[in-house]
């Protein structure tokens, strides 16, 4: 299990106009973190464009490039094998559930539309199971969950971030 601080996206660091629509921002943040380059939510809230509805993969990564620049792998993925290949290397991955940009709309999946941290995943009778941060919840702290990555494959998009040397988890070239 990758070992992040998780935060709620409604807590009392957040503005308060940001906190329902800022899990993306949050996530991002924690992932950042974890690399030793310190962004607030609230300034990535800003910074990747997010708006009331959320966030949008393709904007966030678009955002997050010219942030953090070439030193910096910012890529979206489908695949589990990627993400439990980044897993494995010790990157956390940011993950979202959206049942509307997947066309979905009459599944019921876990989340319709939340980014949360990736930390971890096991499999268990053939199936991966996803270990993440959720972000909290109004007067709730982020907790670690599990979820089935067979049940919600369908709506699960993910962006993988990491530096191009993560040794140093600074994002800083040698």
């Amino acid at each position: 299990m990758i070992q992040v601080k998780g935060q709620s996206q409604y807590g009392v660091n957040i503005k308060e106009k940001y906190r329902s629509s800022a899990c993306g921002p949050v996530t991002f943040s924690v992932i950042l973190q974890y690399w030793n380059k310190p962004y607030s939510a609230n300034q990535l809230y800003k910074q990747l464009w997010t708006t009331r509805l959320g966030s949008s993969r393709f904007v966030m990564i678009r955002r997050l490039r010219k942030l953090l620049g070439k030193s910096w792998v910012v890529s979206s993925s489908n695949r589990i094998d990627e993400v439990t290949n980044e897993l494995k290397q010790g990157h956390p991955v940011a993950a979202k559930f959206d049942k509307y940009f997947s066309f979905r709309f009459l599944l019921k999946p876990m989340y319709a539309y939340h980014w949360v941290v990736l930390v971890g995943y096991k499999i268990k009778n053939g199936s991966i199971y996803l270990y993440f941060h959720d972000n909290g919840a109004p007067g709730r702290k982020s907790r670690l969950r599990c979820v089935s990555y067979e049940e919600q494959a369908q709506v699960l998009r993910f962006v993988l971030l990491h530096p191009k040397n993560p040794r140093s988890k600074t994002g800083d070239r040698d």
